[in-house]
Protein backbone atom coordinates (compact mmCIF):
# COMPACT_ATOMS: atom_id res chain seq x y z
CA UNK A 1 0.00 0.00 0.00
CA UNK A 2 1.26 3.63 -1.16
CA UNK A 3 1.91 6.05 1.91
CA UNK A 4 3.00 9.82 1.62
CA UNK A 5 6.67 8.67 2.20
CA UNK A 6 5.95 7.03 -0.95
CA UNK A 7 4.82 10.15 -2.55
CA UNK A 8 7.21 12.23 -1.56
CA UNK A 9 9.93 10.77 -2.44
CA UNK A 10 8.48 10.38 -6.08
CA UNK A 11 7.85 14.21 -5.89
CA UNK A 12 11.62 14.25 -5.01
CA UNK A 13 12.89 11.95 -7.62
CA UNK A 14 10.47 13.12 -10.63
CA UNK A 15 10.80 16.56 -9.46
CA UNK A 16 13.99 17.28 -7.92
CA UNK A 17 16.59 16.05 -9.86
CA UNK A 18 14.70 18.00 -13.26
CA UNK A 19 14.86 20.86 -11.62
CA UNK A 20 18.11 20.06 -9.84
CA UNK A 21 19.64 19.31 -13.31
CA UNK A 22 17.58 22.44 -15.19
CA UNK A 23 18.96 24.97 -13.12
CA UNK A 24 22.31 23.55 -12.41
CA UNK A 25 22.90 23.51 -16.49
CA UNK A 26 21.53 26.73 -16.92
CA UNK A 27 24.23 28.12 -14.56
CA UNK A 28 27.11 26.47 -16.39
CA UNK A 29 25.96 27.68 -19.53
CA UNK A 30 25.96 31.08 -18.42
CA UNK A 31 29.55 31.01 -17.48
CA UNK A 32 32.84 31.83 -19.31
CA UNK A 33 34.71 29.22 -20.63
CA UNK A 34 37.62 29.46 -18.00
CA UNK A 35 34.77 29.30 -15.21
CA UNK A 36 32.99 26.63 -16.66
CA UNK A 37 35.97 24.24 -16.71
CA UNK A 38 36.17 25.01 -12.82
CA UNK A 39 32.45 24.58 -12.22
CA UNK A 40 31.79 21.57 -14.14
CA UNK A 41 33.14 19.16 -11.82
CA UNK A 42 31.25 20.54 -8.98
CA UNK A 43 28.00 20.06 -10.62
CA UNK A 44 29.39 16.34 -11.40
CA UNK A 45 29.79 16.20 -7.60
CA UNK A 46 26.47 18.10 -6.91
CA UNK A 47 24.77 15.47 -9.11
CA UNK A 48 26.07 12.38 -7.88
CA UNK A 49 25.60 13.48 -4.15
CA UNK A 50 21.94 14.12 -5.22
CA UNK A 51 20.86 10.86 -6.62
CA UNK A 52 23.32 8.50 -4.28
CA UNK A 53 21.14 10.70 -1.62
CA UNK A 54 17.52 9.52 -3.01
CA UNK A 55 18.40 6.21 -3.52
CA UNK A 56 19.57 5.87 0.38
CA UNK A 57 16.35 7.52 0.79
CA UNK A 58 14.69 4.86 -0.54
CA UNK A 59 16.92 1.85 0.87
CA UNK A 60 15.64 3.10 4.46
CA UNK A 61 12.33 3.61 3.42
CA UNK A 62 12.07 -0.14 1.90
CA UNK A 63 13.87 -1.01 5.55
CA UNK A 64 11.40 0.63 7.36
CA UNK A 65 8.57 -1.10 5.85
CA UNK A 66 10.31 -4.20 5.56
CA UNK A 67 9.71 -4.06 2.07
CA UNK A 68 11.72 -6.79 -0.63
CA UNK A 69 14.61 -5.21 -2.61
CA UNK A 70 12.48 -7.73 -5.67
CA UNK A 71 9.98 -5.52 -6.02
CA UNK A 72 12.63 -3.37 -7.24
CA UNK A 73 14.47 -5.37 -9.46
CA UNK A 74 17.47 -6.30 -7.51
CA UNK A 75 16.71 -9.91 -7.16
CA UNK A 76 19.70 -11.19 -9.96
CA UNK A 77 17.86 -13.73 -12.09
CA UNK A 78 20.20 -15.34 -14.21
CA UNK A 79 18.67 -15.91 -17.93
CA UNK A 80 19.20 -16.01 -21.82
CA UNK A 81 17.60 -12.39 -21.62
CA UNK A 82 20.35 -11.14 -19.93
CA UNK A 83 22.93 -13.61 -21.35
CA UNK A 84 22.19 -11.96 -24.58
CA UNK A 85 22.72 -8.63 -23.32
CA UNK A 86 25.47 -8.99 -22.36
CA UNK A 87 26.78 -10.12 -25.60
CA UNK A 88 25.21 -6.80 -27.43
CA UNK A 89 26.83 -4.82 -24.94
CA UNK A 90 30.05 -6.01 -26.10
CA UNK A 91 29.13 -6.35 -29.77
CA UNK A 92 28.49 -2.60 -29.29
CA UNK A 93 31.01 -1.36 -27.49
CA UNK A 94 33.54 -3.03 -30.06
CA UNK A 95 31.79 -0.98 -32.73
CA UNK A 96 31.52 1.93 -30.43
CA UNK A 97 34.98 2.08 -30.33
CA UNK A 98 36.11 1.51 -33.92
CA UNK A 99 34.11 4.37 -34.84
CA UNK A 100 35.43 6.36 -32.53
CA UNK A 101 39.22 5.79 -32.96
CA UNK A 102 37.96 7.16 -37.01
CA UNK A 103 36.51 10.45 -36.08
CA UNK A 104 39.71 12.42 -36.69
CA UNK A 105 39.65 11.32 -40.60
CA UNK A 106 35.99 11.99 -40.94
CA UNK A 107 35.09 16.02 -40.90
CA UNK A 108 31.75 15.61 -41.37
CA UNK A 109 31.01 13.58 -38.96
CA UNK A 110 33.01 15.27 -36.27
CA UNK A 111 30.68 18.23 -37.40
CA UNK A 112 27.35 16.61 -36.87
CA UNK A 113 28.23 15.07 -33.53
CA UNK A 114 29.57 18.61 -32.39
CA UNK A 115 25.94 20.03 -33.43
CA UNK A 116 24.65 17.07 -32.21
CA UNK A 117 26.20 17.33 -28.38
CA UNK A 118 25.94 21.12 -28.47
CA UNK A 119 22.54 21.04 -26.50
CA UNK A 120 24.99 19.30 -23.63
CA UNK A 121 28.26 20.52 -24.49
CA UNK A 122 28.52 22.21 -21.25
CA UNK A 123 28.05 19.43 -18.84
CA UNK A 124 30.47 17.46 -20.97
CA UNK A 125 34.09 16.82 -19.95
CA UNK A 126 36.50 18.76 -22.41
CA UNK A 127 39.95 17.57 -20.89
CA UNK A 128 41.24 14.35 -19.85
CA UNK A 129 41.65 15.42 -16.21
CA UNK A 130 38.15 15.82 -16.12
CA UNK A 131 37.55 11.96 -17.61
CA UNK A 132 37.78 10.37 -13.95
CA UNK A 133 35.17 12.68 -12.19
CA UNK A 134 32.55 11.93 -15.39
CA UNK A 135 33.16 8.43 -15.09
CA UNK A 136 31.85 8.71 -11.53
CA UNK A 137 29.02 10.64 -13.08
CA UNK A 138 28.34 8.00 -15.36
CA UNK A 139 28.54 5.06 -12.86
CA UNK A 140 26.45 6.97 -10.85
CA UNK A 141 23.87 7.78 -13.04
CA UNK A 142 23.66 4.35 -14.74
CA UNK A 143 22.89 2.39 -10.67
CA UNK A 144 20.42 5.36 -9.31
CA UNK A 145 18.56 6.68 -12.08
CA UNK A 146 18.07 3.25 -12.91
CA UNK A 147 17.26 2.28 -9.22
CA UNK A 148 15.11 5.01 -8.83
CA UNK A 149 13.14 5.40 -12.59
CA UNK A 150 12.98 1.66 -13.49
CA UNK A 151 13.16 0.45 -9.64
CA UNK A 152 10.68 2.40 -7.70
CA UNK A 153 8.88 4.70 -10.21
CA UNK A 154 7.77 1.96 -12.35
CA UNK A 155 7.08 0.21 -8.88
CA UNK A 156 4.97 2.81 -7.85
CA UNK A 157 3.05 3.06 -11.26
CA UNK A 158 2.64 -0.21 -11.53
CA UNK A 159 0.25 0.20 -8.14
CA UNK A 160 -1.91 2.22 -9.88
CA UNK A 161 -1.93 1.16 -13.60
CA UNK A 162 -2.38 -2.43 -13.94
CA UNK A 163 -0.64 -2.81 -17.80
CA UNK A 164 2.93 -2.97 -17.90
CA UNK A 165 3.37 -1.43 -21.74
CA UNK A 166 1.03 2.00 -19.89
CA UNK A 167 3.74 1.64 -16.70
CA UNK A 168 6.69 1.60 -18.55
CA UNK A 169 5.98 4.60 -21.08
CA UNK A 170 4.43 6.79 -17.98
CA UNK A 171 7.95 6.20 -16.23
CA UNK A 172 9.70 6.74 -19.77
CA UNK A 173 7.63 10.31 -20.36
CA UNK A 174 8.91 11.24 -16.73
CA UNK A 175 12.34 10.15 -17.49
CA UNK A 176 12.32 12.05 -20.74
CA UNK A 177 11.23 15.02 -18.38
CA UNK A 178 13.37 14.93 -16.18
CA UNK A 179 16.06 15.44 -18.67
CA UNK A 180 14.41 19.04 -19.99
CA UNK A 181 17.18 20.85 -19.12
CA UNK A 182 18.65 19.22 -22.71
CA UNK A 183 15.57 20.80 -24.99
CA UNK A 184 12.93 18.95 -26.68
CA UNK A 185 14.92 17.09 -28.79
CA UNK A 186 16.86 15.89 -25.62
CA UNK A 187 13.53 15.02 -24.03
CA UNK A 188 12.04 12.86 -26.57
CA UNK A 189 15.67 11.25 -27.01
CA UNK A 190 15.69 10.12 -23.00
CA UNK A 191 12.40 9.39 -23.14
CA UNK A 192 13.01 6.58 -25.72
CA UNK A 193 16.19 5.63 -23.66
CA UNK A 194 13.83 4.81 -20.70
CA UNK A 195 11.50 2.99 -23.09
CA UNK A 196 14.45 0.90 -24.04
CA UNK A 197 15.88 0.38 -20.49
CA UNK A 198 12.21 -0.31 -19.67
CA UNK A 199 12.47 -3.62 -22.25
CA UNK A 200 16.02 -4.26 -20.98
CA UNK A 201 14.37 -4.63 -17.49
CA UNK A 202 11.80 -7.07 -18.63
CA UNK A 203 13.62 -9.19 -20.97
CA UNK A 204 16.57 -10.13 -18.10
CA UNK A 205 14.40 -10.19 -14.97
CA UNK A 206 16.43 -7.34 -13.17
CA UNK A 207 18.06 -3.85 -12.84
CA UNK A 208 21.67 -5.08 -13.58
CA UNK A 209 21.89 -4.95 -17.33
CA UNK A 210 19.82 -1.87 -17.77
CA UNK A 211 22.58 -0.53 -14.92
CA UNK A 212 25.20 -1.51 -17.14
CA UNK A 213 23.92 -0.17 -20.58
CA UNK A 214 23.18 3.18 -19.02
CA UNK A 215 26.66 3.75 -17.86
CA UNK A 216 28.17 2.59 -21.05
CA UNK A 217 26.06 4.76 -23.05
CA UNK A 218 27.03 8.24 -20.73
CA UNK A 219 30.34 6.72 -20.88
CA UNK A 220 30.78 6.77 -25.06
CA UNK A 221 29.18 10.02 -25.36
CA UNK A 222 31.43 11.49 -22.54
CA UNK A 223 34.45 9.87 -25.33
CA UNK A 224 32.49 11.07 -27.92
CA UNK A 225 32.33 14.60 -26.23
CA UNK A 226 36.19 14.84 -25.26
CA UNK A 227 37.03 13.60 -28.71
CA UNK A 228 35.44 16.26 -30.49
CA UNK A 229 37.00 18.72 -27.92
CA UNK A 230 40.07 17.52 -28.57
CA UNK A 231 40.05 17.74 -32.18
CA UNK A 232 40.62 21.46 -33.79
CA UNK A 233 37.73 22.80 -36.21
CA UNK A 234 38.03 21.04 -39.78
CA UNK A 235 40.40 18.21 -38.38
CA UNK A 236 40.93 15.71 -40.87
CA UNK A 237 39.66 17.60 -43.75
CA UNK A 238 42.89 16.71 -45.94
CA UNK A 239 43.03 13.33 -44.99
CA UNK A 240 41.27 10.45 -46.70
CA UNK A 241 37.47 9.56 -45.56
Amino acid sequence: MLGWMDWALFVLVVVGLALRAWFGMRALRRLAPERLEVMRPRLWLRAIASQWALVALLVSLWLARHRSFVGLGLAPRPSWGLGGIALGVAMAWLLLRSQLSQLGSRPETVEKLRRRLAPVKALMPSTRAQWPGFVALCVTAGVCEELLFRGFVTWLLAHLVGSFALVALAQAALFGLAHGYQGWRGVLLTGMVGAFMAALVWVSGSLWGAMLVHALMDLHAGQLALRAAELPVGAGRDAPA
